[in-house]
């Protein structure tokens, strides 16, 4: 039979996100999209199609569609990781007024979903559109499991029924999306499926490889059964060896939480190593334990065992950290470029983990010359700054410590210790 096949036209007010800002865009303002309302007409193309497969979804002229080039630039505009966001079912509130929601069924968003996205079945609606945001000029993005799926379009229409003016079809869903080499996340019940025994032992499953990229000490405490220890900064120089032969096979990653960029930095790794199957568990060790689910590791054996016996313990409390920032110790701030965009604490250094790791010369002239001076080092978790603490100390410097837990930062300078 004959179908009508749509090439989404590159729309003119996503493609402003170009002139607006690259990829490098701050992850605190994230990019706004103007309203899309091309001319799709020449794009309609008339094609022979096999009866066998299942029917594309027609082109609909009341919807706002978004194609995978538009989606993935108004991505690179908002933050991969959320300092705020706590559960699955919460927008990640740094992306302003824009929304992204998974229309397929519960175990389906649980096995692979994009990044950020909030799932709300269209077969159960009205029961999950709570969880929409209350603000009805936010962007809606309905997205499902490809061209020939009308769950997205489905949700689109019902959601602007509720009164919300800007919703958008992405059409093209998690096929387009994966073969774009992007990874997709998951949540604690998907990876509990993958290691329990009436899975494993079966012939007819692959080998699922979870990795915990938390610091070693963290992982020595307890991690999710069968994972295995890798350091996000050490892939290519260390582990890359130590990766799975079949590129194809599912690789599941997983830190500290959603506001942790570790387990996303080895994701894009892996994946521009030629990994197709590339997961992160976003909600990280904390989901992992709010599920109520087994960890192994010291944390829960009956014997003791000191991981870090002949290592210098500079980590440091909260109180302790308080009062190094106000004393006037050097504070040295190991995030991203894209994380401290969005504030610093008064007076710090800003020296990317990635920089220390690499030796970059650099490094070395950016930190005070008086070797006797206090340094404190954070990140937004405290994993990045453990990494690093014993690199900085082996300048020679004799007080270096690191806060080892998380911390939000506003724009004024201002924090808070988590």
């Amino acid at each position: 039979m004959k179908k009508w096949t749509i090439s989404f036209i590159s729309l003119a007010g996503v493609l402003a996100l170009s002139a607006c800002g690259s990829s490098q865009a701050s992850e605190s303002e994230p990019t706004s999209f103007l309203p899309m309302e091309p001319d799709t007409s020449p794009y309609i193309i008339e094609t022979e199609e096999e009866d066998d497969g299942p029917e594309d979804v027609p082109y609909n002229e009341d919807w706002d569609y978004i194609d995978t080039a538009q989606l993935s630039r108004l991505m690179d505009g908002l933050p991969e990781i959320s300092q705020d966001r706590s559960t699955y079912d919460e927008v990640p509130p740094e992306w302003d007024k824009v929304a992204l929601i998974d229309s397929r069924p519960p175990e389906v968003y649980a096995a692979g979903h994009i990044n950020g996205a909030i799932n709300i079945p269209d077969s159960n609606f009205d029961n999950y559109s709570d969880l929409l945001p209350e603000d009805l000029d936010t962007k809606l993005i309905f997205y499902c499991g490809g061209l020939h799926c009308p769950l997205s379009g489905s949700s689109s229409e019902k959601a602007e029924e509720m009164g919300y003016e800007n919703t958008y079809v992405y059409q093209e869903g998690t096929p387009f999306w994966k073969e774009e080499g992007n990874y997709f996340t998951v949540t604690p019940e998907y990876v509990e499926e993958q290691i329990l025994e009436s899975n494993v032992v079966r012939d007819d499953t692959e080998p699922v490889m979870i990795i915990d990229t938390r610091t070693y000490a963290g992982y020595f405490g307890e991690h999710i059964p069968t994972a295995v220890f890798w350091d996000d900064t050490q892939y290519g120089s260390k582990y890359q060896g130590f990766a799975p032969a079949n590129k194809d096979a599912e690789i599941i990653i997983y830190c500290g939480g959603f506001f942790c960029h570790k387990s996303p930095q080895l994701a894009n790794e892996l994946l521009a190593d030629g990994y197709t199957n590339v997961k992160v568990l976003s909600g990280g060790m904390p989901a992992w334990k709010q599920a109520g689910l087994p960890t192994f590791g010291m944390d829960t054996a009956d014997s003791e065992f000191d991981v870090s016996a002949g290592k210098v313990d500079r980590s440091v409390s909260a109180d302790e950290f308080d009062e190094f920032v106000d004393s006037g110790a050097t504070i040295v701030d190991v995030r991203g470029d894209s994380e401290v965009a969005g504030g610093m604490i008064d007076g710090a250094l800003h020296i990317p983990d990635g920089d220390i790791h690499a030796n970059d010369p650099s490094v070395e002239e950016k930190l005070p010359d008086d070797l006797s001076t206090t340094l404190v080092i954070h990140c937004a978790s405290g994993a990045r700054a453990a990494g690093v603490v014993e690199n900085i100390a082996d300048f020679g410097y004799e007080e270096v410590y690191y806060w080892d837990g998380g911390i939000s930062i506003s724009e004024d300078g201002s924090y808070t210790l988590d």
